[in-house]
């Protein structure tokens, strides 16, 4: 049974990443090793933290390998801590506000073993972390198994993401240098390397995550700052439009308008949330409510 190692990147959660390691402790597939990399180097968290990682030590059932950042890395930088400290064959990942049902792993690698594959990706659920309400169920239906040479164009239309359905073999993902030291977007840039590298990609269409949604969080991941990178990584899209359809590239052009409009509305800035929504109509009716109606 192959030791698979669970990077688990954690900054000032509390209840949340109690949950993410007792949904660990759930796991059917037992040889696995748990990386907490806290990111957080205020004292009162740095304790919490510890305190927390040594309940779930003295519980007795996970194997647990806990970093403690010197300094403020991010979300990318603390992930590339994790895989350097981590001995498993394979590697996947759990965000400290997300949960796995109990087959998650067992399943994810059970594929990957019987293909040889390389690295992989599953379905996600999403949910409201204040309400526990569902949200929408994600799945990469237009991922075709006979046309995998689609794959980069079907990335960057729809989005290959969600670091806790990956999983890689450790030494494709060093091979590919790990994640690139982009906060926003560093999903993306890591499917992307990934695709780029030919190696053995798989989906497995199963279902056991559940991603929890913060709608009122002012992050990196939000607001500004979610703009911000979104516009950049449709400038670094751009660069390859010469390599596309024209049907597709006004997809991507319009899901780009679409998430910008979607973070103005969640600033409650209404006047540019109906800007960009007009943008994105204008650029292709069909794509807009295509995007919509799957949203």
């Amino acid at each position: 049974m192959d030791l698979v190692s669970v990077i688990v990147p954690t900054y000032k959660r509390d209840s949340s990443l109690v949950r993410a390691l007792e949904s660990l402790e759930n796991q059917t597939y037992k040889n696995i090793e748990v990386v907490v990399v806290n990111d957080c180097v205020e004292e009162t968290w740095k304790e919490y933290v510890e305190n927390t990682i040594q309940k779930f030590i003295d519980n007795g059932i996970l194997k647990i390998v806990f970093i403690q950042n010197q300094v403020n890395l991010g979300s990318a930088k603390t992930r590339n801590v994790g895989i350097e400290n981590a001995s498993g064959k394979y590697i996947t990942f759990l965000d400290d506000d997300d949960v796995y049902l109990p087959d998650k792993i067992l399943n994810q690698v059970t594929k990957m073993q019987e293909q040889d594959a390389d690295y992989s990706v599953t379905n996600l659920e999403q949910y409201d972390e204040d309400t526990n309400k569902f949200i929408e169920k994600r799945t990469r239906d237009y991922i075709d198994e006979n046309q995998l040479d689609k794959l980069l164009v079907w990335h960057y239309m729809y989005h290959i993401t969600c670091t806790d359905t990956f999983m890689f073999k450790k030494t494709y993902l060093l091979q590919i240098g790990s994640f690139s030291s982009i906060d926003v977007g560093d999903e993306f840039y890591l499917m992307e390397k990934a695709i780029l590298g030919n190696g053995k990609f798989l989906y497995v269409n199963d279902c056991s995550v559940k991603t929890y949604i913060h709608r009122s969080t002012n992050g990196v991941s939000s607001g500004i700052g979610k703009i911000k990178g979104e516009n950049e990584l449709y400038a670094y899209k751009k660069q390859r439009f010469n390599e596309f359809k024209k049907s597709s590239i006004h997809y991507i052009k319009t899901r780009h308008y679409l998430t910008i409009a979607f973070a103005y509305y969640r600033m409650k800035k209404i006047f540019k949330t109906l800007w960009y929504s007009f943008r994105a109509f204008i650029i292709s009716p069909i794509a807009f409510f295509k995007i919509l109606r799957n949203r």
